[in-house]
């Protein structure tokens, strides 16, 4: 007896057995040699690689799903991957007259580093990760953020200068030009999109290699031009 799949496989259950078209067998085959090319892909964008290779190693930015930074971040270094999230403490929240603690968030919401030897095989492996959409800059040249920028990050975020504070008197309004000064971005101009002067956030599209880029960051992060 035989019967066909709605979808389109076909079965032959003669003697008791199952047999699948050969179309079947080479989809499973196509999707098992495609996670194949990701992880080896993901591979070249090892810890190990960047240290054996240092003079070509440095530190790239990934757009992630907003929200899920810090998950990307843990399975990336599951991976092998060098990743980082810097931190900062947010404001505590009062619920039923007791005090919840302050909750640790993302400097850079939506962004994750990481450090690799930018090969093309690594920058489409981590292009393709789950919950990231993209490498900030472009298919052909990748932002390379600076060391130098990275290790000023990294040191504010330690020392908590980035924490939940109380507002400063500010004033950027929408449209207003900026350029960032501090993190990842430093260097670059940007346009104000929104300000928060009592959490001292402010979202900025910032223009890196011609392309707006939305970002948000600490007030501190930027300058009137």
């Amino acid at each position: 007896m035989t019967m066909q799949h709605k979808r389109g496989s076909f079965f032959n259950f003669a003697n008791g057995e199952v047999e699948i078209r050969d179309y079947a067998l080479l989809k499973v085959e196509n999707a098992q040699r495609a996670q194949a090319i990701r992880i080896n892909q993901l591979g070249l964008a090892s810890r190990r690689i960047a240290d054996e290779y240092p003079h070509l190693a440095a530190w790239f930015c990934l757009r992630t799903t907003a929200g899920r930074e810090f998950l990307v971040e843990s399975a990336l270094i599951d991976a092998k991957v060098q990743a980082l999230v810097p931190t900062r403490k947010g404001d505590k929240i009062m619920k039923r007259h007791r005090i919840i603690p302050a909750p640790t968030l993302p400097v850079l919401p939506g962004y994750v580093l990481v450090r690799c030897v930018p090969a093309p095989g690594a920058m489409a492996g981590l292009r393709r990760f789950e919950r990231v959409l993209d490498v900030i800059g472009t298919a052909e040249k990748p932002y390379r953020v600076p060391d130098k920028f990275v290790s000023k990050f990294i040191e504010k975020a330690v020392a908590g200068e980035y924490d939940h504070r109380p507002p400063a008197p500010a004033d950027y309004p929408v449209g207003q030009p900026v350029r960032v000064i501090d993190g990842p971005f430093a260097s670059f101009p940007g346009t104000v999109t929104d300000f928060d002067g009592e959490s001292c956030r402010i979202r900025v599209e910032v223009m890196i290699f011609g392309r707006a880029t939305p970002v948000e960051l600490d007030v501190a992060q930027i300058e009137k031009v």
